[in-house]
């Protein structure tokens, strides 16, 4: 595994992990969801070796809301992770890393997400369909409009505190209330997380939303859910068809792997072999 450095149209520098950096038929890029990285993410290790393996290249694209907080200097002046991270700033993210690959020649591109990557996927392929990306992945894809709607991610409390934040103009300073205990936001990240309509790309479930972006996409792709996420509310099948269902192509793959969650514990190497399946079919 090796690090590259891709820059952003912005100016800002992210660091991908590359596994197979020397085999240029296909290029396989996933990208993470809030927070998501290498470390804490590890099925992408082994996704990342089994590719190697098979001689296909795999990048795992850290984009501007991986890891919780970086404070390198970035052009614009500002730290990055999910702290602080834009919805809408994934749209030069990917194509960061998919200019990177064009330019060291790899033939095929196969672009992918997971979770919260899953929605920043579906929107950057909607706004670039004469990008030569061959096929795409969605990896444990979300409804964020019924996360947000959990009564358990602290949205209540947040939302009145973030709001008057923006009134006081003090939307770049941290909320003392975590969301869903686990992430601290600015005030601006949390209403971004919140109002984005254009991260509201896969609504399964909700009203507050709609699947245009989906219907875009003209490539084939590979949808797959661990059976016991928790995001898919006690069934990953038909949360996977409904997105299939609402797809350009409907000439998807669909994939639930039994006795995992969101993340593919103890099935890393199980999911390699259907993205492997994917990409040479």
């Amino acid at each position: 595994m090796e690090i590259i450095e891709v820059k952003t149209k912005r100016g800002d520098t992210l660091y991908g992990c590359i596994y197979g950096a020397k085999y240029k038929d296909t290029c396989v890029i996933i990208t993470n969801g809030t927070c998501g990285n290498i470390f804490e993410n590890k099925f992408l290790q082994i996704i990342g070796k089994e590719l190697e393996k098979s001689k296909i290249c795999f990048i795992y694209a850290h984009n501007s809301g991986a890891f919780h907080r970086l404070d390198s200097p970035t052009k614009s002046g500002k730290p990055t992770g999910c702290t602080y991270e834009l919805f809408n700033n994934c749209i030069e993210d990917l194509q960061a890393y998919v200019s990177w690959a064009k330019q060291n020649k790899y033939k095929h591109i196969i672009l992918g997400g997971h979770s919260y990557g899953a929605n920043k996927v579906v929107y950057y392929l909607s706004k670039n369909q004469k990008e030569k990306i061959d096929k795409y992945i969605l990896l444990s894809p979300t409804d964020i409009s019924r996360l947000n709607n959990s009564k358990k991610i602290s949205v209540k409390a947040l939302m009145p505190i973030a709001t008057s934040y923006k009134k006081e103009h003090k939307l770049d300073e941290l909320l003392p209330v975590l969301f869903d205990n686990y992430n601290q936001f600015t005030a601006r990240t949390f209403l971004d997380f919140m109002n984005n309509k254009n991260s509201k790309n896969l609504p399964i479930y909700s009203e507050n939303g709609d699947w245009k972006q989906l219907h875009k996409i003209k490539q084939d792709g590979l949808f797959i859910m661990g059976a016991n996420d928790n995001f898919a509310y006690g069934d990953a099948l038909n949360h996977l068809k409904k997105i299939n269902e609402n797809s350009k192509t409907k000439n998807n793959t669909i994939k639930v792997i039994e006795n995992c969650g969101h993340t593919f514990k103890h099935k890393e190497k199980e999911l390699s072999q259907i993205i492997l399946e994917f990409i040479k079919n």
